[in-house]
């Protein structure tokens, strides 16, 4: 029943499980005696059904089989029970521990694998490994021709903050990642992450660009030394030719 593998996941190294070697060994332990498939057990007279992630546990018997103590153990279990990693049905003879989301973490093509007592041929570790990471895969996709500003996309920017012109936004997002080749699994999701740069970078602002003067001011500041008699009263400017409306 126990032969094959399982399947370790490297987010345990980012949890710093295997810095705590107790934990750890108890954890990999209850992976290892869990079935991967349904079957009925035989404990004195009674039948036991187990499903995929599920094992018969004892305590002492576990204590024999890892090296840790009883109370170590005890103390474990209600670790991994607080951490949604495990439950535990409990007799007046046994228990029953059932690992969390055995399906997800455990499941699908590594049942083909582990087939009591075959020996695997050397074809099929890297088979199997093989399929399992192209089972694994994103698929990434190159820049789409037609990128709609969705209404979500509007309001992520609206709650967001975003002030400036969305269609400009998005297509200087679309044209940098064309030029270089880009691929992303979601295309949304990178412009999300292109609009919170956005937002990092350019903070946004309500003050009117240039203090809320046009391009016309601009320039005629830069040519006009009455300028700031102009703008204190602009009917005592004189009337620039070609262009009364100025001194109305």
């Amino acid at each position: 029943m126990h032969s094959g593998y399982i399947c370790l996941w490297r987010k345990s190294l980012d949890a710093g499980w295997i810095k705590n070697h107790e934990l750890w060994a108890f954890w990999t332990w209850c992976l290892m005696k869990a079935t991967y498939k349904e079957f009925t057990a035989i404990v004195g007279y009674q039948r036991i059904h187990l499903k995929p992630g599920q094992f018969i546990f004892g305590r002492r018997q576990a204590a024999i089989e890892t090296g840790l103590s009883e109370q170590q153990i005890r103390t474990i279990i209600d670790f991994l029970k607080k951490a949604g990693n495990l439950t535990i049905k409990s007799t007046n003879r046994f228990s029953i521990i059932s690992i969390v989301n055995w399906e997800i973490y455990q499941g699908d093509g590594i049942e083909n694998n582990q087939q009591p007592n075959q020996q695997p041929t050397n074809n099929q570790p890297h088979t199997n490994i093989q399929t399992y990471k192209q089972r694994k895969r994103v698929s990434v996709t190159a820049p789409p021709e037609n990128f709609p500003i969705t209404d979500k996309m509007k309001e992520y920017a609206k709650t967001k903050g975003y002030l400036g012109d969305l269609h400009t936004l998005t297509e200087k997002f679309i044209n940098y990642h064309r030029a270089k080749g880009s691929k992303f699994s979601s295309w949304e999701a990178a412009w999300r992450n292109w609009l919170l740069n956005e937002l990092k970078f350019h903070p946004q602002t309500n003050t009117p660009l240039n203090g809320g003067r046009t391009l016309e001011d601009v320039l005629y500041e830069s040519t006009s030394p009455t300028y700031r008699d102009r703008r204190i009263n602009p009917c005592s400017m004189p009337v620039i030719p070609g262009n009364e409306k100025r001194g109305a």
